[in-house]
């Protein structure tokens, strides 16, 4: 299939962000959260080629899933979303990707609706086979796992997916979940995710 850049959604990213230079292997999950925090540059990274992410599609294993997008919006670029302003705290998810198998993943969200209120925001049966449809289209393989973003997300989706996708779960990063967000735990979950499913 010849994917063109056409075929993604301004809500497709990839978890690629800016590595924090001179950020050691044996930094904590809290150390490296800081230093994705103090380092942290809005938008997709320059230095990876958009051009050859297409070509892994089709070899996607883990699937970062949103519920949609904020206030902000995605930024106004091609894999713009998920790599916003400081705020949008997009940094969290960076660290704890960092350093597992997940870091590398496809990243989209279940609803391309703009609001920054989840409670706002109603998931249906059509956004989850919009959302199957799309990574069909894709050519993502159907054992990818989708890692569901926060409750809503994963309610959304759970009971609603192919049994060849598995489903898992890690709370949400935004700001808004600072009570329950915790870079160690979460680091953690992504680590013991990606050796459930290999």
């Amino acid at each position: 299939m010849g994917m063109t850049n056409e075929s993604y959604r301004k809500t497709d990213s990839w978890a690629y962000w800016t590595v924090p230079a001179g950020l050691s292997k044996d930094a904590s999950a809290k150390e490296t959260q800081t230093a994705f925090h103090d380092s942290y540059q809005p938008g997709f990274p320059a230095t990876i080629d958009k051009d050859d992410l297409t070509a892994k599609l089709s070899q996607v294993k883990y699937i970062f899933v949103g519920l949609n997008p904020g206030n902000a919006g995605p930024e106004q670029e091609l894999f713009g979303n998920f790599h916003g302003q400081i705020r949008s705290a997009d940094y969290r998810l960076a660290a704890a990707a960092y350093g597992t198998g997940a870091w590398g993943a496809f990243m989209t969200d279940l609803s391309g609706e703009i609001q920054s209120d989840s409670k706002q925001i109603k998931v249906t049966e059509a956004n989850v086979q919009d959302l199957i449809n799309h990574l069909d289209e894709l050519g993502i393989p159907e054992t990818a796992v989708l890692i569901a973003m926060g409750t809503k997300t994963f309610k959304g989706l759970d009971g609603k997916l192919p049994a060849s996708h598995p489903l898992e779960q890690m709370y949400h990063y935004s700001n808004a979940n600072s009570g329950h967000w915790d870079a160690e735990t979460e680091h953690n979950k992504i680590q013991k995710i990606v050796e459930k499913h290999g």
